[in-house]
């Protein structure tokens, strides 16, 4: 017996050595696909990668790499549109607004159903459950009423509520109609508690202005800040008010907790509901946004050691806080999934993304993603269900901040995605990245070897000392003497290079006088036409802005240097905008006298925030409203540079925005947001050691290759136009190039879904195309000197 023991004993630890032998190389083969990830060389990584999901060790592996290259948990789109989503209490519906203004509607979807969701659109707004899911109360559409509608099925009731403006509905007890957040703007982010009835709303006593959703607590106690405070309300009307901020209540509505400010500092306050709160926690630096666990043991909060926030915990019982993160980026907004287990968010407002935290082990994991290897997406609310197993988001998941639809969708902490999906998921990227290195390489193909040694010449060390000399002359406000100063030291440094540059004098504020600085490389061929090239050089009041926008204002001057006495076909304008940061004034000034002067502006890119890094990785965010462009950067980084290159369609909010406005969709440019979530945004430490020059000289080498190559191609046809002939044919027509040289063009169809056919080249403006599916477009651009092609599609319906 003891022999035949021994024997499977030895058998079992032969298998698994066997199976250690074979992970130990997968787990090697892993490591070197992650560490060409973090390099950008994301065929080898994909590459690696399908290898791994396709060999005996996929299912260790399943979980590391799904979080390298997307999501691990599955999600999934619940409405294209949406805002505010609200769990029923439990859990088995999910509300949310649509619409805008007077066209908001809530909409309700039942996630217990099986099949196709079936939204339910209400005739109005704010819906809110009652705490026992009895039933759903919304505000009428016009806002002067209160519609119940009893669960499961039940008629609704109508109360009319005359008089102020409904903005929102709270239940203070179990049973009752609820409160009615109400104000006589409806535009107004504050209002009174009205209790509802027969006849008009009544205005609860202390006309204290509810800032935020009143939260329910035990005894029917509702916890709100007001303009007073932190008010703790009962039934019968008395209210206790503490100084402070950012109230939060327990899962089971027994214990409050707040952030309190006092002469000192700030303190995290925690207190049994009807007992007066205590401190848990003091700092003589912020705090903000507490969450209290589900078993009332733990808080969570922001603290801010230094210049960014961080996420501390604290035990309800007492003892020191202790620190979770140590990211550079902001970590903001934590809140409880479980007792062990946070949800919190990193980044800035314009591209947030979330994270959840193990308090157990300090693992942080990434949350959410759309699964691309280039495109972001940004995260804007985030609503836990009520037992933490799923989460609504709302995300521009398609990496679109321009349009005004940011999706709804779902992931499911208890559902991981399975092998099968990942391996699609790899090589569907893996063929996206490799259509886009073989169309990028194409396009630089004719001018590489031209392009390739003016990249190298871009040096890290010049514009390190360009940046040192603008950091000192310290706020570059319009209304600060920086500002002047910086005029100076542009429009001297431009003629040392041997520019003769423009000072486009203006007022961005009354009485303030300010100046664009141009520096004109004129075209050999097509001088006529314009591609500009922009960074704008003024800081806020309250900083020197090395990084927003000193690093744009630098790599602008590193490109302008290299390609000095080297003109291009096309004529390139470089400039540095003033009043950026007083409402895009002097890009908007730029536009206005470009436009009177019938410049003929057909291309542009505009850089804004390019320095800083919270990693060693050497990346940043193509923003772009065409799509040709972003393509020429990606293919600019990483042929001529060592930069890694994200995207999203982006320009709000920047000089991009007036260029857009302007010239059209023809721009493109490269910034830190909405990607990084930079600390030290619009604060006096954006200084000069915050900046990596090294990622500025890399952006540098990007933009000079963008800007040669679109200087040197066609620029995007016009008027073009496709009709279909009885035959089932197309026949598209177009406008000349504008350029000369040009004789002939590339044509072809494209389907929504992207696939592409009967490419040819042709001669003349016509062309006729067959087999062009119902609901295809026909796409035309022209080809000039050396075989370069233009760098958009011009494109056309075939109706």
């Amino acid at each position: 017996m003891l022999q035949r023991t021994l024997w499977l004993m030895t058998i079992a630890l032969a298998a698994v050595a066997v199976r250690v032998q074979a992970q130990a190389p997968a787990r090697l083969v892993f490591d070197s696909a992650y560490y060409a990830w973090q390099a950008g060389r994301y065929v080898e990584s994909l590459g690696r990668l399908e290898r791994l999901l396709t060999g005996p060790s996929r299912d260790s592996l399943l979980t590391p790499v799904a979080l390298l290259t997307g999501e691990l948990y599955r999600t999934r789109e619940i409405a294209p549109d949406a805002a505010d989503p609200r769990w029923s209490p439990d859990g088995s519906l999910l509300a949310f607004d649509i619409g805008g203004d007077s066209a908001r509607r809530s909409v309700l979807v039942n996630l217990s159903e099986s099949g196709p969701l079936r939204p339910d659109t209400l005739p109005g707004y704010a819906a809110t459950f009652a705490p026992d899911g009895s039933e759903i109360a919304y505000i009428a559409a016009a806002g002067d009423a209160v519609v119940f509608r009893p669960r499961p099925n039940g008629e609704e009731r109508k109360l009319d509520t005359p008089g102020p403006a409904g903005l929102a509905l709270v239940y203070a007890g179990d049973r009752g109609p609820p409160l009615l957040v109400a104000a006589a703007d409806p535009s107004s982010q504050s209002g009174e508690l009205y209790q509802i009835g027969a006849g008009a709303p009544r205005a609860l006593p202390g006309g204290a202005q509810v800032t935020g959703l009143p939260l329910r607590a035990a005894g029917g106690r509702l916890v709100f800040a007001s303009s007073q405070g932190i008010t703790v309300r009962s039934p019968d009307g008395t209210a206790t008010v503490h100084r402070g901020m950012s109230p939060v209540v327990s899962t089971d509505g027994s214990s409050y907790a707040f952030v309190g400010r006092e002469a000192a500092g700030w303190s995290v306050m925690y207190g049994r509901i009807g007992e007066p709160p205590r401190a848990l926690a003091r700092s003589s630096r912020p705090v903000a946004a507490p969450a209290i666990s589900p078993d009332g043991a733990r808080i969570v909060y922001q603290g801010m050691p230094r210049e960014d926030w961080e996420l501390y915990v604290v035990s309800t019982a007492g003892g020191e806080p202790r620190r979770i993160t140590h990211e550079i980026q902001h970590d903001i907004m934590p809140v409880f999934l479980t007792n062990q287990r946070v949800l919190a968010v990193m980044g800035e407002g314009r591209h947030r993304r979330s994270y959840l935290y193990d308090l157990g082990t300090g693992a942080r994991t990434r949350f959410f993603h759309n699964n691309t290897v280039r495109t972001i997406a940004p995260e804007y609310a985030w609503a836990p269900r009520p037992d933490g197993g799923v989460v609504a988001i709302v995300s521009e998941r398609d990496g679109d901040t321009v349009s005004p639809e940011r999706g709804l969708y779902l992931t499911d902490l208890r559902r991981t995605v399975s092998g099968e999906e990942l391996l699609a998921r790899v090589r569907s990227a893996l063929r996206s990245e490799r259509d886009l290195r073989t169309r990028g390489t194409a396009l630089f193909a004719p001018i590489a070897t031209r392009v390739r040694p003016l990249a190298q010449e871009i040096s890290s060390a010049r514009i390190y000392d360009y940046a040192r000399q603008l950091f000192s002359f310290d706020s570059k406000h319009v209304t600060q003497p920086g500002n002047q100063r910086a005029i100076e030291y542009l429009q001297a440094t431009l003629r040392s290079f041997g520019y003769e540059p423009e000072l486009q004098w203006f007022e961005p504020l009354p009485g303030i006088r300010s100046a664009n600085v141009i520096a004109t490389l004129r075209g050999t061929s097509d001088p006529e036409v314009q591609y500009v090239v922009g960074s704008h050089f003024d800081s806020v009041e309250e900083g020197p802005g090395s990084d927003d926008n000193t690093s744009g204002t630098t790599a602008l001057l590193e490109v302008a240097r290299v390609l000095a006495g080297r003109p291009q076909a096309a004529t390139i304008r470089f400039v540095w905008f003033t009043g950026e940061e007083s409402g895009l004034r002097g890009s908007r000034e730029f536009v206005r006298q470009a436009r009177e002067s019938g410049d003929r502006v057909v291309g542009a890119l505009n850089n804004d925030m390019l320095g800083w890094a919270n990693d060693d990785r050497l990346d940043n965010t193509i923003r772009y409203a065409n799509a040709g462009l972003r393509d020429l950067q990606h293919a600019a980084a990483f042929l001529f540079s060592d930069l890694i290159t994200y995207d999203a369609r982006y320009y709000k909010f920047t000089d991009a925005h007036s260029l857009v406005d302007g010239f059209g969709d023809v721009v493109s440019g490269i910034g830190s947001y909405p990607v990084l979530g930079n600390p030290h945004y619009h604060q006096p430490h954006d200084a000069l050691e915050t900046v990596n020059h090294r990622l500025v000289a890399e952006v540098s080498r990007t933009t000079l290759a963008s800007v040669v190559l679109m200087a040197s191609s066609p620029s995007r046809l016009a008027e073009v136009t496709a009709s279909r002939a009885a035959d089932g044919t197309v026949e598209a027509t177009w406008k000349p190039a504008i350029e000369r040289g040009v004789t002939s063009y590339r044509i072809r169809w494209e389907e929504t879904d992207g696939r592409t056919g009967g490419s040819r080249v042709v001669r003349g403006t016509t062309a006729r195309l067959a087999g062009v599916p119902s609901d295809a477009a026909v796409a035309v651009r022209a080809i000039g000197a050396r075989g370069l092609e233009g760098w958009d599609w011009a494109r056309a319906p075939a109706d």
